[in-house]
């Protein structure tokens, strides 16, 4: 992130758009150009059973946390993992714009309403459908950009590659709605952050099974040459540790599935073996 992000001004039409609409009809995104221009207009609507959703949900954040504490030996409080949405995500996008990073404005905010600058297509897409050298293009790009936001202290919370996007040549970062990064220390945020990333690379849909290895270990490799942080090695070594020991009895019942999501899950445990023997 070398120079500062260069931002696009909010439609003066927004208002009279977003008052000229039946809310109740509107997805919970919507990608819409008013005025010339495109926004993404992001919706949540207060459920009828929010009381016992609510709870359904701080029960699974509890095993979530307890999970983490066996196995990667910290606690993310099940009440700081539920204070997430559309707020928190405007909150986290003004401090990281006040930060000078790359992520879109919010241009207009209410109860269950944002609405943000677009910023790009997701590199999920671009991936899927680009050639072979643009696809290890974007790879290395995204590992780069990661390591950089870490290396200033950052954490993403959601950084999956469907949320990077490339605009005018740039990196963006899109979707601040998760809150795990604020109950973790400071290098397991950023592990998980990088895990995510590379799971839901190798994980992507018409990418054969060597191209997605190859952009994995590719990602891999980029982030750890440009941010060589041992304490973030040492908390994905040890994740790595516990998805390897979880693969290898379950690839001899799973391994011949077809699944999308079960191949992904093979591919980033072996492409995060190599750690352990680094260890």
């Amino acid at each position: 992130m070398t120079q500062p992000p260069v931002h696009h001004n909010a439609p003066p039409g927004l208002r009279a758009w977003l008052d000229g609409v039946d809310a109740s009809r509107e997805p919970s995104v919507r990608d819409v150009t008013i005025d010339g221009v495109r926004c993404i207009i992001k919706r949540r609507r207060p459920s009828i059973g929010r009381g016992v959703s609510y709870a359904l949900r701080y029960v699974r954040a509890l095993f979530l946390g307890v999970g983490c504490k066996l196995f990667l030996g910290e606690f993310p409080r099940p009440g700081v993992l539920l204070h997430n949405g559309l707020a928190h995500e405007a909150r986290r996008l003004a401090q990281l714009l006040e930060a000078g990073c790359r992520v879109p404005e919010v241009w207009w905010q209410e109860q269950g309403l944002l609405v943000l600058e677009y910023v790009g297509e997701d590199l999920a897409d671009l991936i899927r459908n680009e050639d072979t050298t643009s696809r290890m293009w974007l790879a290395r790009a995204a590992a780069a950009d990661l390591a950089a936001f870490h290396a200033r202290g950052m954490w993403h919370g959601g950084a999956q590659i469907r949320n990077i996007t490339l605009q005018d040549g740039e990196l963006w970062r899109i979707d601040f709605e998760e809150n795990i990064g604020a109950t973790l220390s400071r290098p397991l945020a950023q592990a998980y952050d990088l895990f995510q990333m590379l799971a839901s690379m190798v994980s992507l849909r018409k990418l054969p099974d060597d191209v997605a290895r190859t952009l994995g270990k590719l990602a891999l490799d980029v982030y750890f040459e440009s941010n060589p942080d041992a304490e973030v090695r040492a908390r994905l070594t040890r994740l790595a540790r516990v998805l390897c020991a979880v693969a290898a009895p379950l690839r001899v019942v799973l391994g011949r599935l077809p699944s999308r999501d079960i191949q992904g899950f093979f591919r980033v445990a072996d492409i995060l073996q190599p750690l352990l023997l680094k260890s």
